[in-house]
């Protein structure tokens, strides 16, 4: 499931929606999750943690920065440029400047990719500090300190001036709760945010929407509960981690152009 349709079937849609619909939708409840039951929405959800390709060697990570079909032509290209030019050109005739500039398409492709990755990983070990820390949930009726790892989607989480949003949550209850979202948005304005249930009057991008509070934001004053909607990866601020986007970036679109325009 794509990121963007994880958001307009799961998390967007729970801001126009009672917190007793969602409570029927997810499998929870106002008092919390069952501990039975936490096992199994961590299964069908997933873990609160972004540390998937931990294990990857750094060849692995320069076999996906090189080995790739726009690569595999250009070296090709680069052969048969060598061949022609060079090797069985004669003297007069030789000139290696298209292999050199081919060849030099993909290591500097190939290196970007590798930075890209690199500080993909980064990030992904950064924003998994951010959640080893403990938060304060409600499960079975009663409150109780957990590690935020172990926060699954159905979970009540509440939370305080000073805190960080462990996870992507739809707000049960607030007072005179004011969240920065710079980390999610880059902007230094910090916003007000209630449990009210929005009508569909008010179409509003995802982070306007003033029910939802995102993992890695921070509560600048009062206090709030909510229901967990996602976790880890499929946060809103665990997409910008993803290492493997379909999505090609400027450097890679522009190369391509280039490697066309020379074919």
């Amino acid at each position: 499931m794509s990121k963007a349709t994880l958001f307009d079937s799961r998390i967007k849609k729970y801001a126009y929606c009672e917190p007793s619909e969602i409570y029927r939708d997810i499998g929870a409840s106002p008092d919390g999750l069952p501990i039975e039951q936490i096992e199994s929405m961590r299964e069908k959800y997933g873990r609160n943690s972004f540390n998937e390709r931990k294990n990857d060697t750094m060849m692995q990570r320069l076999r996906r920065a090189f080995i790739n079909p726009f690569h595999v032509i250009l070296f090709v290209l680069g052969i048969v440029s060598l061949i022609t030019d060079v090797f069985v050109a004669s003297n007069f005739a030789r000139n290696a400047t298209t292999a050199i500039i081919i060849f030099s398409m993909i290591l500097i492709s190939g290196v970007i990719r590798l930075i890209q990755e690199l500080r993909a990983k980064s990030a992904a070990a950064q924003l998994d500090r951010l959640i080893h820390e403990s938060v304060t949930v409600r499960r079975d009726g009663e409150l109780m300190e957990i590690p935020t790892e172990e926060l699954v989607v159905g979970d009540l989480v509440l939370f305080s001036a000073g805190d960080r949003v462990p996870a992507d949550i739809r707000l049960t209850k607030s007072t005179d709760l004011f969240i920065s979202q710079a980390a999610i948005t880059g902007e230094s304005a910090i916003l007000e945010k209630s449990c009210r249930k929005l009508s569909y009057g008010e179409q509003k991008t995802l982070t306007q929407l003033e029910n939802l509070a995102f993992m890695a934001t921070t509560v600048i004053s009062g206090k709030g509960e909510g229901i967990v909607l996602a976790v880890g990866k499929d946060t809103l601020y665990g997409s910008f981690t993803k290492p493997d986007s379909d999505d090609k970036n400027s450097f890679q679109k522009g190369a391509n152009s280039i490697a066309w325009v020379m074919l």
